[in-house]
């Protein structure tokens, strides 16, 4: 029998308690408010670990409440992407012109250079939470649609769905009580990997600039230092301290995700 990766999964709920107590709770981990201000480019030390940044602030403060930020916009954004795909994803197994339009969609999202147009829109619409979040939402669902989509056409082909039809059940009620229950592994895998992908689209979006300047993300944090010189002045932990949140943050999902798709391959099975 197949080991499930239990201790992939507790990693990833360790590491997803540590930063939901990081968005919901900042002050827990830092003695400092946001806006206290110290020496500029101080070095990492007991009284600041990550060091200052160019402006006085405290860099291990910035980062906590940062997290809320990147947490936000990712999670909002795959639930966005989540509602999205499933609905196009449905509508695209109907026959007729509503099939083929969805279906078309489907395909011309696919062929579409994700990050250019983000960048594009970004600079037209301008930098805000919800700009962010409406756009990434908009490119990023394209992946849902498709697996739910092959996963409705695997349903329909069972043997219990004729035996609904035969029956004289509604299409409604088959697709609400019967088809969406069955698409809970599809939906959860792809939430959670989905989450990953918002939050490395908005730490990019960000880094670039197009992030909000009034509710700072790591991306954003990763941007600052840049400009600001932090490279020059060897402030490495002002550098690579939001990269390596981004990154665990982002395992944290996959790890949680790893297990329920060996779960589900174990029931299958």
């Amino acid at each position: 029998m197949k080991k499930k990766p239990y201790f992939a999964l507790v990693l990833g709920l360790a590491l997803l308690l540590l930063f939901t107590l990081m968005s919901a709770a900042p002050g827990l981990f830092t003695d400092y408010g946001l806006k206290d201000m110290f020496p500029q480019w101080l070095r990492p030390s007991a009284e600041h670990p990550l060091g200052t940044n160019a402006m006085g602030y405290d860099v291990a403060t910035e980062l906590f409440y940062a997290a809320r930020e990147t947490l936000y916009v990712g999670l909002c954004s795959s639930v966005l992407c989540l509602a999205l795909g499933t609905l196009i994803g449905v509508l695209s197994v109907r026959t007729g012109v509503v099939g083929a339009f969805f279906n078309a969609l489907i395909n011309i999202f696919v062929l579409l250079p994700r990050l250019i147009c983000l960048i594009v829109l970004s600079g037209f619409l301008g930098a805000s939470r919800q700009n962010l979040i409406a756009l990434i939402s908009l490119f990023n669902w394209v992946g849902i649609a498709r697996n739910v989509r092959a996963k409705v056409l695997h349903i329909h082909e069972q043997p219990f769905m004729e035996a609904l039809r035969i029956q004289g059940f509604s299409r409604l009620h088959i697709a609400l009580c019967h088809v969406l229950p069955n698409l809970s592994d599809v939906l959860l895998s792809r939430f959670l990997l989905g989450v990953n992908s918002c939050i490395m689209l908005e730490s990019t979006l960000s880094f670039l600039g197009f992030g909000d300047l009034y509710h700072p993300s790591w991306g954003t944090m990763i941007n600052f230092a840049y400009k600001r010189g932090a490279f020059l002045r060897q402030a490495y932990a002002y550098l690579l301290s939001p990269g390596l949140c981004i990154v665990l943050l982002s395992l944290s999902f996959y790890f949680v995700s790893l297990w329920f798709e060996d779960r589900q391959n174990s029931i299958e099975e």
